[in-house]
């Protein structure tokens, strides 16, 4: 439901404010390559049964330096356990496996960085709101001591991720 002005807005759904209908895990997407200087997903990722095609597809249609701008829901959220139709969860290692490094041949993009926030912060990408600015603080100055004792603890709500194509 957040509708971005300026960008291609696509869904599974004919809405009023879709642009484009298409199905995210069907490929290939009805873009050329190299196509967008940036690609936003808020809580879409969660819902994919092949993540690793999904992210293929995407860096296919991003331009070289492309921006792919992630939110979805953090490993230990509550509300990532109430939906039947999340399919997987995050945290500060789920993309290790696509770093070039591991798979150098395989992935053309890396994490730039990431964000942890406490409680939800939809649509205000990698900054906290009023709310959040004392936790976040916390959870992000060492996000894998957090992670590894106190997130099951202080449950966050999503991690958002900044991720660079490098063609």
């Amino acid at each position: 439901m957040d509708i971005k002005k300026w960008y291609i807005n696509m869904d599974i759904v004919q809405l009023p404010w879709v642009d484009i209908i298409h199905d995210i895990e069907k490929t290939p997407y009805p873009f050329s390559d190299n196509f967008f200087d940036e690609i936003y997903t808020d809580m879409v990722l969660e819902h994919i049964h092949n993540l690793p095609k999904v992210m293929a597809e995407m860096v296919r249609i991003g331009k070289n330096w492309c921006k792919i701008k992630i939110i979805v829901p953090y490993h230990s959220s509550p509300n990532l356990w109430w939906d039947p139709t999340h399919l997987r969860w995050f945290n500060t290692n789920t993309f290790w496996g696509f770093h070039p490094n591991s798979f150098p041949l395989l992935w053309n993009f890396i994490v730039e960085k990431y964000r942890i926030h406490f409680l939800s912060n939809e649509n205000s990408f990698m900054r906290s709101k009023k709310i959040n600015i004392i936790p976040d603080f916390f959870i992000n100055i060492l996000p894998k001591v957090y992670e590894r004792f106190f997130s099951y603890i202080f449950p966050s709500s999503e991690i958002h991720y900044l991720i660079i194509i490098k063609k």
